[in-house]
């Protein structure tokens, strides 16, 4: 793993094309629910995942100087939704110190990852064979997604701006044995829900399934692949480094368990 990889690694990106990439990956996993609050985007969706059940703490339509009684009344509005506050925390949230703020009111981090891009060029446009990719997924691929993450996001996907794209490699029954989900915004694409069945890996599908996104790319002229790993998933990070992906920059969760 590259030193970049084994520490906290600087932005590589200025804040406005951070805040593009945070904006196009929100939006390719959307919430069930939403509400726009001077620029943050309060989102909820019955607690499926952080991302679609934090606060995405865009940038501000002018000044916040009652942070501290906006910050009371989302806390209230999670808590009575059943889900605790929580925050998507980026190198282009704001306003500026806003994790600071925070932390000091209890807020715990929570699964600090890693959003990766890497270029899709010429050499991409030939698919690899073996990986089947559709516009729309059956009940084994949802079957499998299910086992590998805990959870139904059938609604989540469904509420994509973009067009979203589900890769599968079929096992000897014909199920899928790894699944990949690809959805286009902008110049990029993004790339989730990487997941290979425990006795298929180390046979090149999380590779393969890659592979087959960036021809997808190339096809429907997309210029960039993005992804977001945990900072604790080395093997995936290893994996996407060796796939030309570099680290663009880092966020991470702040949720408050107890109320305060």
């Amino acid at each position: 793993m590259s030193e970049l990889t084994a520490q906290t690694a600087a932005p590589k990106l200025d804040r406005h094309a951070i805040l593009t990439l945070d904006k196009i990956a929100a939006a390719a996993w959307p919430a069930a629910f939403s509400k726009n609050l001077d620029g943050w985007v309060l989102r909820h969706s019955g607690g499926i995942s952080r991302r679609a059940d934090s606060v995405a703490p865009f940038t501000v339509d002018g000044a916040m100087p009652d942070l501290d009684e906006r910050l009371d009344a989302i806390e209230a509005a999670y808590r009575a939704k059943g889900t605790p506050p929580r925050f998507q925390v980026s190198p282009a949230s704001a306003p500026d110190g806003l994790d600071d703020v925070l932390a000091r009111r209890g807020y715990e981090i929570e699964a600090p990852v890693y959003l990766m891009t890497r270029a899709a060029s010429g050499k991409d446009a030939l698919p690899p064979a073996g990986v089947n990719l559709a516009f729309e997924a059956g009940t084994a691929w949802w079957d499998l997604y299910r086992k590998g993450f805990g959870r139904d996001a059938r609604a989540i996907v469904a509420g994509s701006r973009e067009r979203p794209a589900f890769a599968e490699i079929p096992g000897d029954n014909g199920s899928p044995i790894a699944i990949g989900l690809a959805v286009e915004g902008g110049d990029f694409l993004g790339i989730f829900s990487m997941y290979t069945a425990p006795e298929a890996r180390g046979r090149g599908h999380g590779r393969a399934i890659i592979e087959a996104f960036a021809a997808h790319a190339i096809e429907n002229g997309r210029s960039t692949l993005y992804l977001q790993v945990e900072r604790k998933n080395v093997a995936a990070i290893r994996l996407y480094e060796r796939l030309g992906f570099e680290i663009a920059y880092g966020y991470h969760y702040r949720t408050l368990w107890k109320e305060t």
